[in-house]
């Protein structure tokens, strides 16, 4: 049985019938009421972990049931439903704290999903405070580099799901390491021994014409892994016919099969972005969101820049024919100054760069590509 409490706010008594029955199969303690002045009255009583309310109610609507919950139990998390064509009101529900929105007509099994999301996260920050005192002095996990304070939550984050296993959808830039994220997370776990495959979404079965082949083609990929990881990386470009053969054979395999591949996904856009356009539904972000980490971009952790690059230095080509030990304080500085639209890729092109051209000793100024030596040059003329 689950301790996870959950209220369910609704003024239709046959929505509040379905979903207090799915529930409590489920194992989850739920409640049902149909109206917000009474939710309020139980928040206030009782402890509640996870309340959905209907936006449209007579006299208290969900937007004035989520501030009142936030008032009196800031830890509560509120899930907004909406009506078909209510996107504006779910957007400015998560203006006022709401953790997500439920769309009507709504799944049951989606609705599970955002639960099961949330008491995943809560499990993470429930074991937080032991693994920060771990990781304190930490300056990297795995071949990932950095002490900046968003990494090192990432690494905490990363010691709790590499154990925990829950699914997770890894956003952040072109560039920024979100597949040696994926791989760390599959090497710190029981299943490192076996194979991590990583394959693009937007290529994933392209030969598979109709949706017989598509289902086919995935199932036997993902027997392909045979217990591993599979990381799904730019998950929003997968195809409307692969996302709903995809969900259908996940959903043929049983969580304890232990042949049931581990599922990352990655994404470089932005999910409120994505969603709106249509190229990745709602139910497949929720899938893959059960923890979400969000990769910050270089030009946001600048004080990881010396760390990345001697870990460049030292990891050379295998190519290289001389050695480089360092590198100016004059090249470091203009380093710093850079905006770095290519995150960590491309600090490593300038560090392999270097190596190509010959460089011995130290990396100066003069030996750093002419975009980057000259860009404070050019913010100055603008």
């Amino acid at each position: 049985m689950s301790d996870t409490r959950i209220l369910f706010v609704d003024d239709d008594q046959d929505i509040l019938a379905m979903v207090e029955q799915y529930l409590t199969i489920k194992g989850y303690d739920v409640t049902t009421v149909d109206n917000g002045i009474e939710a309020v009255g139980i928040v206030k009583e009782k402890q509640i972990d996870i309340v959905f309310t209907d936006y449209k109610m007579p006299e208290f609507n969900g937007l004035e049931l989520l501030v009142a919950i936030k008032k009196y139990r800031p830890n509560t998390e509120v899930i907004i439903v909406t009506g078909y064509g209510s996107m504006e009101s779910a957007i400015e529900a998560m203006k006022f704290g709401s953790y997500d929105y439920l769309q009507k007509p709504f799944k049951l099994d989606h609705l599970k999903l955002i639960i099961d999301r949330i008491v995943e996260e809560k499990k993470i920050k429930d074991k937080a405070q032991l693994i920060r005192k771990i990781a304190k002095e930490r300056h990297r996990l795995g071949d990932m580099i950095g002490i900046c304070p968003r990494m090192r939550e990432i690494y905490e984050v990363i010691d709790t799901v590499s154990l925990d296993e829950p699914m997770v959808l890894i956003q952040g830039e072109s560039g920024t390491g979100k597949e040696l994220v994926a791989r760390t997370i599959h090497e710190n776990s029981a299943r490192s021994a076996k194979a991590f495959v990583p394959v693009n979404c937007s290529t994933l079965g392209k030969d598979a014409k109709t949706e017989k082949e598509i289902a086919v083609y995935l199932s036997d990929m993902l027997k392909s892994v045979d217990g591993g990881t599979l990381y799904l990386d730019e998950i929003a470009g997968f195809s409307s016919s692969a996302r709903e053969q995809m969900m259908n054979c996940l959903g043929e395999w049983d969580a304890n099969n232990k042949h049931r591949p581990r599922l990352i996904a990655g994404t470089s856009k932005d999910l409120e972005e994505v969603i709106a356009s249509g190229a990745m539904k709602k139910d497949l972000l929720d899938l893959f969101n059960a923890v979400f980490i969000k990769m910050p971009p270089l030009r946001e952790r600048k004080e990881d820049i010396p760390l990345l690059i001697n870990h460049f230095l030292y990891n050379n080509p295998p190519a290289a024919k001389t050695r480089i030990y360092g590198i100016s304080p004059e090249a470091m500085s203009i380093l710093l100054k850079y905006h770095w639209p290519g995150n960590l890729i491309q600090l490593q092109n300038v560090i392999e760069r270097a190596f190509a051209m010959g460089v011995k000793n130290t990396i100066s100024p003069e030996d750093l590509p002419e975009e980057i030596r000259t860009f404070g040059e050019i913010e100055k003329m603008g």
